[in-house]
């Protein structure tokens, strides 16, 4: 009988074949995806490893990690696995390929994903570890007792007047106090927090059941916030916001100028294939982040613009694993000369990826046409939740996303929906939009043109519905991919790697789903650093 990870490889064949027909990306590079059941027992070691809480939060986060890893190693109603390991997979062969394009030299080495290590990817937010920065250390630790407080939608759902369910999605302090006014929650949004949590429930309880589901989710909106009501996958396919992200492709993608072919700076080799690419990042939270963060795995110089530094962000928890491989220069758009100073990275830069809500920078003149104004020969990739039509300004997080398109019915019930295996609707829609940066890589080099392109949310988590769908309809395959059984790399041996001398000292970052070499992935890359004055030369 098959093991449960040989399974998902297989799951991975079938969705790295569909990902090409839906892309129209086919990589030169072979791919294979690897099993190795003993990892089970590696990765449930590592959940009691470089937990960095103290109390409560400790024990919390432990809770979290263990209960994560156990689904890995088990079959899922609703496919995430098997498709983390299949984008994984193309991103990996796609930047293969544009490093043998820029050194004009071909290797047969295959692209290996490990499967068990890409289920990892789309849990990282829970195994990630630090020491040595204490102020760090007390900002995340807010950060976490902040973010998990009872409007986490992740974790409960509440009854309405009607008979729905509604969940309330907020990250920031400003959105939770928002939702909170709209509620009639008069408590403090400060003192809303884990600590309270048995009591909040309550409240939030008897505050959300005056309302009707869908009425509640148009004035959370209207008020600048983020909840809904959850839907089947019928429903969502029959609301005009669903039919758009249904008719969306994976990521869409448009020529904006017919720029020349464009020789980037001459590759080294010992940082990967994507170096001396400047990717100026405008992200926040995980799903941005993603994508950046995989393009400095492959050696991109990738610049990070936040307001204030690495150690004091509000989202400390949920944002660190983002940072991975990118240095931080502090602007502040309002300040003039700091406005000014961002423009001319926009300038220098190759690629510029944004995740904020859709709108958020144009009176800055830094939304898409802005940016292409500034630098016609750049690449820019945006993220938002639902469609770049209808609902395309409204904000919204990967929860959010899974309850309302059908997927927490579908991995539970309707009277008991279950949010998937961490937050694969952040990860996944993040390496989607990875793979149109590098698809707009290879065109540039090729046939030259400046490009944008949107990644969604929503539109990677119907994907998954299709995926599941795929395997439920069963049929022989005959993929374009292998899978190997006894494939050993030193990579895989620890669930986890040190990357030492970053901007709060040493980072414990899970070890990566992929190699296309005898190296593995190039640690180094890892590191990162705040107060910058620009790309690093």
């Amino acid at each position: 009988m098959d093991s449960v990870l040989f399974k998902k490889a297989r799951q991975a064949q079938l969705c790295y074949d569909d990902l090409m027909e839906k892309t129209g990306l086919y990589p030169d590079s072979k791919v294979a995806f690897r099993v190795d059941d003993s990892e089970e027992q590696l990765l449930r070691k590592a959940c009691f490893e470089n937990n960095p809480f103290p109390g409560l939060v400790k024990a919390v986060l432990l809770k979290l990690r263990l209960a994560a890893v156990k689904k890995l190693f088990m079959d899922e109603k609703v496919l995430q696995t098997g498709p983390a390991a299949a984008i994984l997979a193309l991103d990996a062969a796609l930047a293969k390929d544009i490093g043998e394009m820029r050194t004009g030299e071909k290797s047969d080495a295959e692209v290996v994903c490990d499967v068990g290590f890409a289920g990892l990817q789309v849990i990282r937010l829970y195994m990630m570890a630090y020491s040595g920065d204490q102020a760090f250390a007390s900002s995340r630790y807010q950060s976490a007792t902040r973010v998990d407080n009872a409007l986490n939608g992740s974790f409960y759902k509440y009854a309405t007047k009607d008979g729905r369910k509604f969940s309330a999605h907020v990250y920031y302090e400003s959105q939770k106090a928002k939702i909170m006014q709209t509620l009639g929650i008069k408590k403090a949004p400060d003192k809303f927090v884990l600590a309270s949590l048995p009591i909040d429930k309550r409240i939030t309880a008897d505050a959300v059941k005056k309302w009707n589901a869908e009425e509640l989710e148009e004035q959370v909106f209207a008020d600048g916030a983020c909840g809904c009501m959850l839907r089947s996958r019928e429903e969502w396919e029959n609301m005009p916001v669903g039919k758009a992200v249904c008719e969306m492709p994976l990521f869409r993608f448009n020529k904006v100028h017919d720029a020349p072919v464009k020789a980037y700076k001459a590759i080294d080799p010992s940082k990967g294939p994507l170096s001396g690419i400047k990717v100026l990042d405008l992200t926040h939270i995980i799903a941005g982040p993603v994508c950046t963060r995989l393009l400095a795995e492959y050696g991109a110089d990738v610049l990070m613009v936040r307001r204030g530094d690495f150690r004091h962000q509000e989202q400390a928890m949920l944002e660190l694993d983002g940072w991975a491989g990118k240095n931080s220069i502090q602007l502040d758009f309002n300040v003039p000369a700091e406005l000014e100073r961002a423009k001319e990275l926009v300038k220098e830069a190759d690629v510029v990826v944004c995740s904020y809500q859709n709108g958020a920078l144009d009176k800055f003149d830094l939304g898409a046409e802005g940016i292409h104004a500034l630098n016609p020969n750049v690449i820019y990739a945006s993220m938002v939740c639902f469609s770049d039509t209808v609902w395309k300004e409204r904000p919204g997080w990967a929860p959010c996303a899974e309850d309302i398109t059908g997927l927490s019915i579908r991995n539970g019930s309707p009277e008991n929906p279950v949010n998937l295996n961490g937050v694969p609707l952040d990860y996944i829609p993040g390496m989607i939009l990875c793979s149109g940066v590098m698809k707009a890589l290879k065109l540039q080099m090729t046939e030259g043109g400046s490009y944008t392109l949107t990644g969604s949310l929503t539109r990677g988590g119907y994907w998954l519905h299709e995926c599941t769908d795929l395997w439920e309809k069963g049929g022989e395959m005959t993929p374009s991919t292998a899978v190997k059984q006894n494939y050993s790399h030193p990579m895989w041996m620890q669930a986890s790697h040190a990357v030492t001398d970053t901007a709060i000292g040493t980072v414990y970052f899970p070890s990566p789903a992929t190699c296309f070499d005898t190296q593995g992935q190039l640690f180094d890359n890892m590191r990162f650093m705040d107060g910058r004055k620009g790309f690093q030369l």
